[in-house]
């Protein structure tokens, strides 16, 4: 008896203070619980409302529903912990909605509209507040961020291969003694001016191997005599990128051979003492790429088959001081479709460019000469005349004598008054033509043409009186449009309407543009 008036004393005491202890006999909260807690929890698939037996609400539906909460004024304090888990994609929208037009932190309604996401709901007492959210763990997967060396993978006879798909951020400067296999992985820093990759050996490269990847926003450098940037031999079907990059005070940048696609963008080349080698590659994409002053000798040297040339924007400024040569185009074999040189500013003191750019480019860049189809011209003119044999009359021939031809951009002179177009894309040119002749004997009247391909242009004819018993040389200026694909070509031809006799031109010039 006196055991049992003990207990209800200590209860008595317990409930005087407002507390409440769950394995204690002296709580220290208003609730005290030691030990685990066990609270209501309930699974739904379709539209429902909260009850108040409810605590834990997860919805499982495979389409979009709506919940509906409680009255916020009949339930001061109460607390829903509410939970998308729908394993549909995309993820159904669970709508959490409110009675009387209340709010939740102000607003008529809640979503939960990505898996696992989770919401706690506390009533006001006149709306309800959320205080706490939680969403699934968004961390990225095969990402390394690197502050060593140590913290890419163990080098393997000098070469470190990175882990296949795995993104590597260079945080801070990184000092190499070992290659680079990129492995078609993702090599990137956040601030090209803060974070680099510094290779200190005196042989060797830093990247290495038959493997591509993408290198951005880094500075890089190899910076001991006998050392390369890249020594990179890519298997055929490889990419390599690299953009929003500073490559500087290389002894030597390299060479990058063999791609499917090489993409240079944005990238600063400073104080490198030798430039990059690009051989053998599908599609060659250089933009917006700057080389300073600063850099010594070739910038960039093409050497090889290549099916696509584009090199747009960005500057060269070549020293002669430092011997320097923005391009180097001697060593290209072939480009089977076209190069592509446009907006490229080419200044300094140094070569611009070493060889001469096929049929196959197209250059329209400040400091260089344009050259492309749509600028194709050419003219020729005697330099020793000739007596044109009339055979027949109303039978034209070509107009004889020895041309010599000059001004020829995409055009060729291969035999005498003739211009061939050595463009790759049919266009339309006007063609002119002046010249002063003279007739054999006696006065008679002839015509003049342009010849298309051994064809007469009929738009082009002239007709004159060529009075050659007085000895006067007769003016005759010819014009005309003509359509001309490649290897198409153009003459001048004369016919006498009247007999046979023959006819020499003592100047004559064609001009087509």
């Amino acid at each position: 008896m006196r055991l049992i008036f003990t207990y209800f004393l200590l209860l008595l005491v317990t409930i005087s203070k407002a507390q409440i202890g769950v394995g204690t006999t002296s709580p220290n909260s208003t609730l005290d619980v030691r030990g685990s807690l066990s609270l209501n929890q309930r699974s739904f698939s379709a539209s429902t409302t909260a009850a108040s037996t409810d605590n834990g609400l997860v919805f499982t539906g495979t389409s979009a529903a709506t919940l509906t909460l409680p009255d916020a004024t009949t339930c001061t304090g109460r607390v829903y912990t509410i939970k998308n888990t729908s394993a549909t994609l995309p993820v159904p929208v669970l709508t959490i909605a409110t009675t009387s037009s209340q709010t939740i932190d102000g607003s008529s309604i809640y979503l939960l509209d990505e898996a696992q996401k989770s919401v706690t709901l506390t009533s006001s007492g006149t709306g309800w507040n959320v205080t706490s959210v939680a969403a699934i763990n968004k961390t990225r997967a095969n990402y390394v961020i690197v502050k060593s060396s140590a913290d890419f993978p163990a080098p393997v006879a000098g070469v470190v291969t990175l882990a296949a798909n795995t993104i590597y951020e260079i945080n801070g400067t990184i000092t190499m003694t070992n290659k680079i296999n990129l492995n078609g992985c993702y090599l990137m820093g956040e601030d090209a001016n803060t974070d680099k990759i510094i290779y200190t050996p005196g042989s060797g490269e830093l990247f290495t191997g038959s493997k591509g990847g993408t290198i951005k926003v880094l500075t890089l450098a190899a910076i001991t005599s006998g050392s390369k940037l890249f020594n990179l031999t890519l298997a055929s079907s490889e990419n390599l990128i690299v953009r929003d990059a500073n490559i500087v005070n290389c002894k030597d940048v390299g060479l990058v051979s063999g791609a499917n696609i090489c993409f240079f963008s944005v990238v600063n080349y400073a104080g490198n003492l030798n430039g990059i080698t690009y051989q053998n590659i599908t599609s060659l994409l250089l933009d917006n790429t700057a080389w300073f002053s600063t850099n010594s000798n070739t910038f960039e040297k093409l050497v090889g088959t290549f099916e696509i040339i584009e090199k747009l924007g960005g500057l060269s400024q070549a020293s002669a001081t430092l011997s320097a040569v923005s391009l180097d185009i001697t060593g290209i074999t072939s480009i089977t479709e076209a190069g592509n040189l446009k907006n490229t500013g080419f200044t300094g003191t140094g070569t611009k460019v070493n060889g001469t750019f096929s049929k196959k480019w197209e250059v329209e860049a400040p400091g260089l000469s344009t050259e492309k189809d749509a600028v194709a011209t050419g003219s020729l003119y005697v330099s020793a005349s000739g007596l044109t044999d009339i055979i027949s009359m109303n039978v034209p021939v070509k107009i004889a004598g020895t041309t010599s031809a000059s001004d020829l951009v995409r055009f060729t002179s291969p035999a005498n008054n003739r211009l061939m177009y050595d463009g790759t894309k049919t266009r339309t040119f006007t063609v002119s033509s002046y010249m002063s002749v003279l007739g054999a004997s006696g006065t008679y009247t002839y015509s003049f043409y342009i010849y298309k391909n051994g064809v007469k242009v009929p738009s082009s004819k002239q007709l004159t009186s060529v009075r050659s018993s007085q000895g006067d040389i007769q003016s005759v200026t010819l014009g005309c449009t003509v359509s001309l694909a490649p290897n198409d070509y153009i003459e001048v031809w004369a016919e006498n309407n009247e007999t046979n006799t023959d006819v020499t031109a003592q100047t004559l010039t064609l001009i087509v543009k």
